[in-house]
């Protein structure tokens, strides 16, 4: 891999800075269920600490590398805290010893899952980075950013109200939350009836407000739809009560099987347009130099896949032997990952990294990974073991498409030729996947994974998802699978149809809203709502896209502040420290919390209102 020397600094602070956000952020990933888009965070950090060095030219390509190899180690830490927590989770549930984390394991299904994403990521670039429905509203975002940071002074937008109120507002909002002087989810309505619950809030969460002023009102409002959905569906098994025959037929998780029935045909629809149909509407006006792989950089991009399969294949008959499951589970395996890999970058470009449904895909994976186990009799809580660090090399590679796809669209916004960026994320790639494991196992070891200290939310879901397919005789919830099904087959017609009519209406969006919380949705309409209120039809002004990625970058550094106390704490055995301890004021009145959180939200929606409106009277 060739590369500009010109980039050796920008890929050794990025490098730096990957690694650090990788380990910092697994604990406080690990408790919220998401990760946050970081992209916009490193470019802060890059402009903020070089900012005399951008200044004497060539600050473009800088930031573009610095953030690509920054960000990639993130990929790594969703990959791994999204599924491998399974493992502690299942057999607690169980009542079985809990196993350590299997730091080794980890390591190499982390390394070679970032091979097989970085190569397959790679070499599907021209596809999907010339693709004009895909919106990549976090990668317009740092566009807007690294042009801010390299303009001339008087050229500019006026940063102070736009990104630096933004990350402000976004850092400020959360840390409220976790003193306890404000509800981060305002609870308008609930209902609960044994392990059923309903709750309809709204949450004072920067990221997801963040990521809806970038959004088109159109995609909000599909995956406010999706949560509505939810909220509805959740409504009514509330009150079904415990132990009836309709208690059998729609468990209390049933919203989460109604939302994966619904990804799958998304998900199916989304491989056969990315396959077929959707390659005729290339973008003409894309340059396309800057999106053309070399013959000799696709050549390394495959030597990266081949070499992150032999990994995996050594990895399984290391395990388990040279014997037909093995074959046959890394078979499936390998092609779930070409096939999500892909799909995992078109969803990160259509909705943002930070919102995407990686776990959607890594649904239908499990999945085929379940079905494959039983028909090769492998049901076991031993075979588990063998199971998930197969898929936490799936969804390592599923992530760093998430990740790449929005760098490599940065770079092409840019104007920066997206194969220089291949070396920036394959390092920062191979930092986080042997710092994300170590942290894990810290962080296991202090607080249990599954523990209420540690939820581990995604985790939890596909311990039952497995659990349900592969552990227990009870049969399948068909039902609300059944409705999943034919939601998501509605909410594909609705594209087809739209498409037609010349109006973008992403099946995806809307089964992103009904497979995530119903908060998310919310939170995204809330943002997009408060910028299409000052904006109106209008292009997106460069303020509102700063105030927005600024609300998302606040986020993202008291995460990598409180990740990073509790990760030197931990590994120092100095000092207990966990991050409920910085709840000082319980002692507010809950009627005050929620005051306050409503006036959270209305602050950063009124951030991205006032640069959208101040924008609009500029011109």
């Amino acid at each position: 891999m060739s590369r500009d020397s010109s980039d050796t600094f920008p890929l050794a602070f990025g490098v730096l800075v990957s690694t650090i956000l990788a380990g910092t952020l697994v604990i406080a990933g690990l408790k919220a269920g998401i990760t946050p888009g970081v992209s916009p965070l490193v470019i802060l950090f890059a402009w903020g600490a070089f900012a005399r060095r951008l200044a004497r030219g060539g600050g473009s390509r800088f930031l573009n590398i610095a953030q690509v190899a920054g960000s990639a180690g993130m990929a790594v830490t969703a990959g791994v805290i999204f599924t491998a927590p399974l493992v502690q989770i299942l057999h607690a549930d169980k009542g079985l010893v809990v196993p350590p984390v299997d730091v080794v394991s980890l390591i190499i299904m982390s390394i070679s899952g970032s091979l097989i994403g970085f190569g397959f990521v790679g070499l599907g670039t021209r596809s999907f980075l010339t693709d004009p429905t895909l919106p990549a509203p976090e990668a317009r975002a740092c566009e807007t950013m690294i042009q801010a940071a390299v303009a001339d002074q008087s050229n500019r937008p006026r940063l102070g109200r736009s990104l630096g109120l933004g990350a402000l507002a976004g850092l400020l909002a959360p840390l409220a939350a976790r003193l306890g002087l404000a509800n981060e989810h305002v609870v308008l309505m609930q209902k609960q009836q044994g392990d059923r619950a309903f709750s309809l809030d709204l949450p004072m969460t920067p990221i997801y407000i963040g990521i809806g002023g970038l959004l088109t009102l159109s995609t909000a409002l599909l995956v406010f739809g999706g949560s509505m959905l939810r909220l509805i569906g959740d409504f009514l098994l509330a009150d079904i009560a415990p132990g009836t025959a309709a208690a059998l037929d729609f468990p209390d998780n049933s919203m989460r099987w109604v939302g994966g029935g619904a990804m799958t045909v998304a998900v199916a629809y989304s491989l056969v347009r990315f396959l077929g149909v959707k390659r005729a509407g290339a973008d003409e006006d894309a340059d396309d130099s800057l999106v053309t792989v070399d013959a000799g950089r696709r050549s390394l991009q495959v030597l990266s896949i081949v070499v992150g399969i032999a990994i995996m294949l050594g990895w399984i008959i290391q395990r388990d032997g040279l014997t037909a499951f093995a074959m046959t589970i890394s078979v499936a395996v390998l092609a779930c990952c070409g096939l999500m890999v892909l799909l995992g970058a078109i969803l990160s470009l259509q909705i943002g990294s930070s919102a995407s449904p990686v776990s959607g895909t890594i649904f239908v994976t499990t999945l085929v990974l379940c079905v494959t186990a039983v028909l090769m009799g492998r049901e076991s809580i031993d075979d588990v073991l063998l199971l998930t660090p197969l898929l936490v090399g799936a969804c390592v590679a599923v992530c760093t498409a998430n990740d790449a796809s929005q760098d490599y669209k940065t770079m092409q916004l840019c104007g920066v030729r997206v194969q220089d960026g291949f070396l920036a994320q394959f390092l920062g790639l191979m930092a986080g996947s042997i710092v994300v494991p170590i942290v894990l196992y810290i962080a296991h070891e202090a607080y249990t994974l599954g523990s209420n200290e540690l939820s581990a939310p995604q985790g939890k879901m596909f311990a039952t998802l497995i659990d349900g397919l592969l552990l227990t005789d009870a049969p399948l919830p068909w039902w609300p699978i059944a409705w999943g099904l034919g939601i998501g087959v509605g909410a594909v017609l609705m594209e087809i149809i739209g498409s037609r009519k010349g109006i973008q209406l992403p099946s995806m969006a809307l089964a992103v809203g009904i497979y995530l919380p119903p908060y998310l949705g919310v939170g995204i309409l809330i943002g997009a709502l408060f910028r299409w209120l000052a904006e109106g039809r209008r292009k997106q002004s460069n303020e509102s896209i700063l105030a927005a990625a600024g609300l998302i970058t606040g986020a993202a550094l008291l995460e990598l502040i409180l990740g990073s106390l509790i990760v030197g704490a931990e590994a120092s055995s100095s000092f207990n420290f966990v991050l409920d301890d910085l709840l000082i004021f319980d002692d507010v009145a809950a009627m005050t919390r929620n005051v306050a959180g409503i006036v959270g939200i209305a602050i950063l929606g009124g951030i991205l209102w006032m640069n959208s409106k101040n924008a609009k009277s500029e011109e």
